[in-house]
């Protein structure tokens, strides 16, 4: 007998409320367990309990799959989920922008703080009666103030600023996704394609026009398997970069070879509602690649071998096979193999630090430190 669900947190809100209507329409369909579930879907059983856990909105295509198994109509929970996505998103920005007021206000305050002790005991007049005439706070922008010598910014300033400035990455990689259609034909400053560069070893292969597209779906998360490499690794090794390639007998299409149906739930939002038909885009192709490889990153947590290599794998397979079998299948072996060997290539040479932190990196040896079984500096 399998184990009962978890109870929903009704202060969940939205998403407690999302979860409760996918568990109704399982125990309508039968009460079917995730394990039977998981054999009708290419996803594992732990993937579709999560989709009714109330703690995350599920993807697209996960969600099609229960619904689907469950015999509901896909069409009007996608435009539930659709809907509830652009809820929890606005939500979301409120809250960062409410974050990063406070941010701002705790620094200001540790600024005049900073200012009232520098003007000695007459500052405690503010706190009984009248303000004490102080010297206006500097701006941080603007370094020491005349009136005397440098002093340190309020620690506060800095943690304020490393915490907005991780955020900022990932946003920034979101946002580059937006616009990652026709952006191999924009033009390009010499900045820019130093940047772009960065993330590269400085020999690799990898074609110009698209590395701006690479780089975009490579920094669309968090997830410290998900680079730029490996989406160029997994690019050259499924189609050598060719946004032409047609494989019928497949139905694998483009530059990342993909199965449109299945291509069709890792299009931006608004784009979900038809399956695409070849020739596909190969930025669009790219960007999705980018997305759906954040989506089974938190689903591969905890399966033996290196990260990066079993999201290619569940890339190539599916996610509930490499964690069925806990790491890469033997039969997929020689595809990953092909992605490590391009992986070495394209990673930042050696003792070129990344533009980002590569403590928790996949890469054989970041910023030039030694890493068991890399080659050689």
């Amino acid at each position: 007998m399998g184990r009962h669900e978890q109870p929903l947190d009704p202060r969940g809100g939205p998403l407690a409320l999302f979860a409760r209507d996918l568990r109704g329409l399982r125990r309508a369909a039968g009460s079917p367990s995730y394990q039977r579930l998981a054999a009708r879907t290419h996803f594992a059983a732990s993937t579709l309990a999560a989709a009714a856990g109330g703690k995350r909105l599920p993807s697209a295509a996960v969600l099609a799959a229960y619904v689907a198994a469950c015999g509901g109509d896909v069409a009007t929970w996608e435009t539930r989920r659709r809907a509830l996505s652009a809820e929890l998103a606005q939500r979301s920005e409120l809250s960062e922008l409410s974050e990063v007021a406070e941010v701002a206000r705790l620094a200001e305050l540790s600024e005049v703080a900073e200012v009232a002790e520098a003007a000695g005991p007459s500052a405690a007049a503010s706190v009984s009666g009248a303000p004490a005439q102080l010297p206006p706070p500097r701006s941080l922008a603007q370094g020491p103030s005349e009136a005397g010598p440098a002093r340190d910014v309020p620690a506060v300033v800095f943690l304020g600023r490393r915490h907005l400035l991780r955020r900022a990455v990932g946003i920034t990689g979101a946002a580059l996704l937006l616009v990652t259609t026709g952006a191999a034909s924009a033009p390009r400053g010499d900045a820019e394609t130093r940047a772009l560069d960065s993330w590269f070893a400085r020999d690799a292969a990898i074609p110009a026009r698209y590395r701006r597209a690479i780089v975009a779906a490579g920094t669309a998360c968090a997830a410290p398997q998900v680079s730029p490499a490996l989406v160029a690794a997994m690019l050259k090794t499924e189609s050598d970069f060719d946004p032409q390639l047609s494989d019928p007998a497949a139905d694998e299409y483009g530059i990342a070879r993909w199965t449109p149906r299945v291509l069709r739930y890792y299009l931006p939002e608004g784009r979900q509602d038809r399956v695409p038909r070849p020739p596909l885009d190969a930025e669009t192709s790219i960007a999705a690649l980018g997305r759906m490889l954040c989506t089974l990153a938190p689903q591969l947590e905890g399966v033996a071998g290196n990260p990066a290599l079993n999201l290619a794998a569940a890339y190539r397979t599916a996610t509930w096979v490499v964690q069925k079998e806990n790491g890469i299948p033997d039969r997929i072996r020689p595809y990953t193999d092909r992605v490590r060997s391009h992986l070495l290539r394209y990673a930042p040479e050696h003792g070129v630090c990344l533009p980002y932190a590569t403590a928790e990196s996949s890469y054989p040896a970041p910023c030039g430190r030694a890493v068991a079984g890399s080659p050689a500096a």
